[in-house]
């Protein structure tokens, strides 16, 4: 191994591409990062206040106005039309005068005519330097290609513009700095697919750019195998099923995704086949493999299969959205303090190696703490 294997700096992948397989419920870090699309306090809040372009990544987002969006007002267009705009956050970049049409600053209530040309200039936090960590690391497998690493539950996969440190990829530059002995190298480990930061399991890691490129390319053409275990409200009526929608970002929250009918206009398509594992009379062990890769694709089907994750406080996991027992609210919290995150583990990753082409597969046993809960359901409810 030599420091041409590794060159550059860490880039993470984007919201919902499809060679990310194990997006599920795994993009929670980056719509915290796209959260302040449009600025994160970049100024002292003074309409037209200064903004050191040194500090901030600015980008302009540039529309012509159509004949149908004629009368819109211009806050309203931009909350409608930019990805995880709000209204108070359109109004902010307005005072700001990040937006103009036709080259001038306009008031939130401006009412859009056709062919204006409105311009809005969006906001992040300049990308700091990466800094190497010391990590302890559950590695599966390792060589000079690729790794294979078990992620706990709570280590966000790699930095956002809210949080430098403190993530797997940190801890992956001190260990591949580490074995060249070159704590200034330039590393580009390649982050092919990522978990969720409060889901546990397996994840690879290309340590080549070649490597990096092929593993990407299964995971594009759904030639890797992946599978989850789910700790899930609920006994699914039947041993085992497929799931076949649409998801797509919620009409209601931006932070949240919908399921919509399969093959239409809404959405992306997403297959998901769950078999049952183990039940514990009102709980269940589910096993879970992905076919596509979509934002939150486990955590939503299992919430529209009636079966929500244990923890789950986004999509109906934490109340048991319908399901309701006897005594629910007096031993509810017991079982939310053993297992304080949602229930969802990457239990099975396989692959083709890039370079030797031979079928790699690696399993991962529960962590501790869906097994605590686990053995607490056997001892309340009985098998």
């Amino acid at each position: 191994m030599n420091s041409a294997d590794f060159s550059g700096n860490f880039s993470g992948v984007g919201e919902d591409e499809e060679l990310d397989g194990d997006l599920d419920g795994e993009l929670d870090a980056e719509l915290e990062d796209l959260e302040s699309v449009l600025g994160a306090e970049p100024t002292s809040g003074q309409a037209g206040a200064y903004v050191d372009p040194r500090k901030f990544e600015l980008a302009t987002l540039v529309f012509e106005i159509p004949r149908h969006s004629e009368r819109y007002r211009v806050d309203s267009f931009l909350a409608q039309n930019v990805k995880y705009a709000t209204r108070n956050r359109v109004q902010k970049a307005i005072a700001e005068g990040r937006v103009t049409v036709n080259g001038k600053r306009v008031k939130n209530s401006y009412g859009l005519i056709q062919g204006d040309k409105l311009e809005m200039t969006i906001l992040r936090p300049a990308p700091e330097a990466m800094k190497a960590e010391p990590m302890d690391l559950s590695i599966h497998y390792e060589d000079e290609y690729l790794i294979v690493v078990d992620k706990p539950a709570g280590l966000a996969v790699h930095p956002t513009y809210r949080h430098w440190s403190g993530t797997l990829a940190n801890g992956l530059l001190h260990h591949f700095r580490t074995q060249l002995g070159d704590e200034n190298a330039q590393i580009k480990p390649g982050l092919i697919h990522r978990l969720d930061k409060f889901t546990s399991g397996l994840i690879v890691i290309g340590k080549t750019q070649q490597a990096k490129q092929r593993l990407s390319r299964q995971f594009a053409e759904r030639k890797t195998r992946k599978i989850y275990q789910a700790l899930v409200w609920g006994v699914p009526d039947k041993p085992e099923g497929l799931l076949e929608t649409n998801l797509g970002i919620s009409r209601r929250s931006r932070m949240v995704m919908d399921v919509y009918p399969y093959e239409g206009s809404m959405g992306k398509t997403a297959r998901t086949a769950w078999k049952q594992n183990q039940s514990f009379k009102h709980f269940s062990l589910l096993d879970v493999e992905l076919f596509t890769g979509r934002t939150h694709q486990i955590r939503a089907h299992l919430r529209h299969l009636g079966h929500p994750i244990i923890g789950d406080f986004i999509y109906g996991g934490v109340a048991g959205e319908g399901h309701r027992f006897a005594e629910q609210d007096l031993w509810l919290p017991e079982l939310l303090e053993i297992i304080p995150r949602q229930a969802l583990h990457a239990a099975q990753l396989g692959f083709y190696h890039p370079e030797s082409r031979e079928w790699l597969e690696f399993k991962a046993p529960l962590p501790a703490d869906i097994l605590a809960a686990m053995d607490w359901l056997r001892q309340k409810f009985g098998v």
